[in-house]
């Protein structure tokens, strides 16, 4: 039996990234007979077996952090005090998370003062890298002149020390995986453990045929900012070749990007259920400077849309088969691709097809069942370094 530990500076079961994997984990370990402790900012959703412990009204401060960050002060590094509050935290009540036979944590921020008192009491840590580390942010914020990324170099110490620390990494993508190595982390230490989606849209449900000259709706869904590559999307949206096309931006909108600017109709619906509006939609565009493996399309490939997306996204789209992958910020690349779909409105479906089969490939099930295996490698791990020293007492 598994006896897991989470520290998880999230919301647990919240819609978003962390607090949804985090659920599908400890639910899935729940449905097999094992136990654990979860401490978490808060738990919206929590399963048979596992204690939880939240943080209580400190919990709400990191989104008045990043709040923040959003609307007052683009520059403020949000992250940092997020991090260090949740150590903080933890420290409280590492020991109480800790208790209970051959415990396993699972660390879902880079937190090396927790990192070191886990370790320092021997418990084997797994280690959670949702997106490219920091120092990725740097080369490429360096590299093409990009103020709007994070690029403290308080969390690039902090991610460093933790990598170091830990046991094993889960990565969700060879892109993160690569990143990882670029600074130093062996690979042996390196798992990927790809994200998952749980389609609800109708699996008979197909696209129309699209006929030569049509308008098509071109989509985007997440952050709708600088980072995600918005404002490169919305350049290319006034090529004359878009008219009586329309793009559609669902999720929240930042101050930095200026919708009314664009001379080709573009749709701000807000937050959606992407999987109902987004097959209302013929292609996904996702041209990220930065992720881990975006959330967002998965979900349109469950939709059934072909995807342009750039190779930052880490995302499991395959180039020229369920759409397009482009170098980030590569403007011309990006215009080439969506007028491409234009010129060849036939293989919307055609590779929308292709994207929602390999979209089945990756459920939230099949991801807990991964993770859950790393847990087991690194209980097997504890056990063999147990196992001589028992002998020996005998």
């Amino acid at each position: 039996m598994l006896n897991i530990r989470h520290f998880a500076n999230t919301i647990v079961g919240k819609p978003g990234n962390i607090g949804v994997r985090t659920e599908r984990i400890i639910r899935a370990l729940s449905a097999q007979g094992d136990s654990g402790y979860c401490l978490s900012r808060q738990a919206q959703l929590k399963s048979p077996g596992f204690v939880y412990r939240d943080m209580g009204w400190l919990g709400h401060l990191p989104r008045l952090l990043n709040a923040t960050r959003i609307y007052l002060a683009p520059g403020f590094n949000h992250r940092y005090p997020d991090v260090k509050l949740f150590e903080w935290f933890a420290a409280r009540h590492w020991q109480e998370a800790s208790a209970g036979p051959r415990p396993i944590a699972h660390v879902w921020d880079a937190c090396p003062r927790l990192l070191t008192a886990l370790k320092t009491a021997g418990i084997p840590v797994l280690l959670d890298m949702p997106v490219a580390p920091t120092a990725y942010s740097l080369r490429i914020a360096e590299q093409y002149d990009l103020d709007f990324l994070m690029t403290h170099r308080s969390m690039l110490d902090f991610e460093q020390a933790a990598c170091e620390l830990a046991d094993l990494i889960a990565a969700p993508s060879p892109f993160v995986a690569e990143e990882l190595r670029r600074i130093g982390v062996t690979p042996d230490k390196i798992r990927i453990a790809e994200f998952g989606v749980d389609p609800r849209s109708d699996p008979t449900k197909l696209h129309p045929p699209k006929s030569p000259g049509a308008p098509l709706d071109f989509c985007f869904a997440g952050n709708i900012n600088r980072r995600k590559g918005v404002d490169l999307l919305l350049d290319t949206w006034r090529d004359p070749a878009f008219a009586g096309d329309s793009l559609h931006l669902c999720g929240r909108l930042y101050p930095e990007i200026d919708v009314a600017a664009a001379t080709n109709p573009v749709l701000t619906p807000g937050f959606v259920n992407t999987f109902e509006y987004l097959p209302n939609c013929d292609v996904f565009v996702f041209p990220s400077w930065l992720e881990g493996s975006a959330k967002a399309v998965f979900e349109a490939m469950a939709c059934g849309l072909p995807a342009i997306v750039s190779d930052a996204s880490g995302s499991v789209v395959r180039d020229g088969i369920d759409g397009f992958v482009i170098p980030a910020g590569d403007r011309d690349a990006l215009r080439e691709r969506m007028l491409w779909f234009k010129a060849h409105p036939e293989q919307i479906r055609a590779m929308g097809d292709n994207a929602r089969a390999r979209a089945r490939q990756f459920s939230w099930d099949g991801y807990a069942a991964k993770v859950i295996e790393l847990y087991r490698e690194l209980a097997d791990r504890a056990h063999a370094c147990v196992a001589p020293i028992d002998k020996a007492a005998r």
